[in-house]
């Protein structure tokens, strides 16, 4: 057993696990609602002779992109509703940033247990005699005989 690789490895353990208990406390106080999807400002033209959108200035226009059923939707968001929609995906991009980074601490925390095993981990060493191998004592083995 290396005692400086375990005594670090039982650190790293610790600061990682420590890490991602208080990303997922951060994670938990996320409150709601939020909406899954994107929300995105687009420029359209409405087609008229005369307007403003013909000489490059755009029409804004706002949606959600949704996924449904494996497809991706666009609704139109009417422009009292905007300022609420777009908080509420942000705040599901948000949730989702810090649930990949908590993915990658639970990976940080797994490897650095591991790396605990390996280095309190002692291997197998069975004790010879008569030429067999053999795990148990000599002291606590049984002779059995052949039955005639």
């Amino acid at each position: 057993m290396n005692n400086d690789k375990a005594s670090r490895s039982r650190k790293k353990v610790l600061d990682s696990a420590q890490t991602f208990l208080g990303l997922a406390r951060q994670t938990i106080a996320e409150r709601g609602p939020v909406l899954r999807g994107a929300f995105q400002l687009r420029g359209t033209r409405c087609g008229k002779d005369g307007c403003k959108c013909n000489q490059g200035e755009l029409h804004t226009t706002a949606v959600l992109i949704v996924s449904e059923a494996g497809k991706r939707r666009s609704y139109y968001v009417r422009p009292p509703d905007r300022p609420e929609v777009q908080r509420r995906v942000e705040r599901y991009l948000r949730f989702r940033a810090k649930r990949a980074e908590l993915s990658k601490l639970s990976e940080q925390v797994l490897g650095a247990t591991d790396d605990l095993l390996d280095a309190i981990a002692e291997p197998h060493r069975p004790q010879r005699q008569r030429g067999a191998l053999t795990s148990i004592p000599a002291a606590q083995r049984r002779r059995v005989r052949p039955k005639r």
